[in-house]
């Protein structure tokens, strides 16, 4: 039962009914609460995911990575990705990783663009259309991260058949600006920070 009349206000309720802090009982783990020192590394971020397979994985893409670390997917998601959150709040690091991922891929940012209004995102008016099976999970990794959903579980992200390499080091890049916002990538802000 929602209080409100408005459809797109739902999101917005849906956070408010959470109970902050909140273990959510399951298999996925909910990466919560930042720090505000703004500088943060994916192990930091991730150390409290206990499950050895995924952490095996971090491990392995943290040693590929060290050379050449990946914190988009290309210029042209650095480009979306920093013209959409131009003037968003950017101390909302729930709404800042779900937009990281939902901009990194064309077609999925295509059918949410118009989903993404002021500092809101609403998912239940999303409609996915002509995107493959690695837009649907950074689709259901975004929608995870910001509404505290469990689309996605620690296994799946450890399974490497199920979360290709670049799609896992885009979902864990993300998880890292869930808990300490954007200086957990390489963010040129342009423009004033909310």
């Amino acid at each position: 039962m929602y209080f409100t009349q408005n459809p797109s206000l739902h999101e917005i309720e849906k956070l408010m009914k959470m109970i902050p802090n909140f273990r959510p009982r399951g298999h996925g783990i909910i990466v919560l609460c930042g720090e505000e020192d703004g500088t943060a590394s994916l192990i930091e971020a991730l150390a409290g995911i206990r499950h050895p397979p995924f952490q095996r994985r971090l491990r392995q893409y943290m040693k590929e990575s060290e050379s050449n670390p990946m914190d988009y997917r290309n210029e042209k998601h650095r480009r979306e990705f920093e013209n959409t959150v131009r003037k968003k709040n950017k101390k909302n690091y729930a709404l800042m990783a779900a937009l990281y991922l939902l901009t990194a891929d064309c077609m999925l940012w295509r059918s949410v663009k118009n989903c993404a209004v002021e500092n809101v995102i609403c998912f239940e008016e999303i409609r996915l259309h002509g995107t493959d099976e690695n837009s649907y999970a950074l689709f259901c990794a975004a929608k995870d991260l910001y509404l505290g959903t469990k689309y996605l579980s620690v296994s799946d992200l450890a399974d490497r058949e199920l979360v290709p390499p670049r799609m896992f080091a885009l979902i864990c890049n993300a998880m890292a600006i869930r808990r300490f916002g954007l200086g957990a990538i390489h963010f040129t802000a342009r423009g004033d920070m909310k």
